[in-house]
């Protein structure tokens, strides 16, 4: 039987990571690139793609996907970032479904909101934080999820697989070492799964960190959903790295 598999994660936090690292199984089909950008879909699910109240015409965008998926494998995978707000509609349209949902520090994540988007601190910490109190609805309320974060999984590749496969038997074999082409603070790349948070964070400076943090301290709840912690602008030491996984779990569950 076919499984539906979406990875729920939002944008620069290490998605494109997980979904090639899945994508190793010869049991996966993944799309070939976001189901977003599809070409026949891109005017459809890139229309104000964050807006939540924004309807999707759903049976369209199944019917599109299914064409590109390879229906002879048990795993059908995707993961354009939207997702992570549009997880009702995801769940009635597709069954069995299963998610994986990861989210990733957020300092580092807005980093990558403003190095890519060209946006200010301010902006980019909102909007991490919009993802992050998503991410936590998703955990709480979703059935059939593993959650983990960016931090544990670039610290231990092969123990992230393990999991994911504890998790969803039908993923088969994977491949923590493969190397994968990406985007990243170093450019595009390709190399094995590599920890970036420190050279992210050590590029803030501390004007930007305060910044970041005078939205960041108004969440308090949701930094401490996700074990992380506020840094101090004016003593600001970046964990080195792996550091920050030793306080970071997996879930399973709901």
């Amino acid at each position: 039987m076919r499984v539906y598999l979406f990875v729920l994660c939002p944008p620069y936090s290490g998605s494109t990571i997980l979904w090639k690292l899945l994508a190793t199984s010869s049991q996966v089909s993944s799309l070939p690139s976001e189901g977003q950008f599809l070409p026949e879909l891109e005017p459809i699910m890139r229309d104000k793609p964050w807006v939540k109240e924004h309807r999707l015409p759903w049976d369209t965008i199944k019917a599109a996907w299914e064409q590109h998926w390879d229906q002879q494998k048990p795993v059908l995978l995707e993961k354009s970032p939207p997702n992570i707000i549009r997880t009702a509609e995801i769940v009635q349209h597709f069954k069995p479904v299963k998610f994986v949902i990861m989210v990733r520090n957020p300092y580092a994540h807005a980093e990558g909101l403003m190095r890519r988007n060209d946006w200010n601190a301010t902006r980019a910490a909102r909007f991490s934080m919009m993802c992050l109190g998503t991410q936590l609805e998703n955990r709480r309320n979703l059935e059939d999820t593993l959650v983990l974060t960016y931090e544990s999984l670039v610290a231990d590749p092969s123990d992230a697989c393990t999991r994911l496969q504890e998790f969803m038997p039908e993923l088969g074999a994977l491949d923590a070492t493969a190397s994968f082409e990406v985007h990243s603070v170093d450019g595009v790349v390709d190399r094995p799964i590599t920890d970036l948070n420190s050279k992210k964070i050590e590029s803030l400076d501390r004007a930007t960190l305060a910044e970041m943090n005078a939205v960041f301290s108004e969440h308090q709840h949701v930094f401490d959903g996700w074990n992380y912690e506020l840094l101090d602008p004016e003593n600001a030491q970046v964990t080195a790295p792996g550091g920050w996984a030793k306080r970071l779990m997996f879930w399973q569950g709901g």
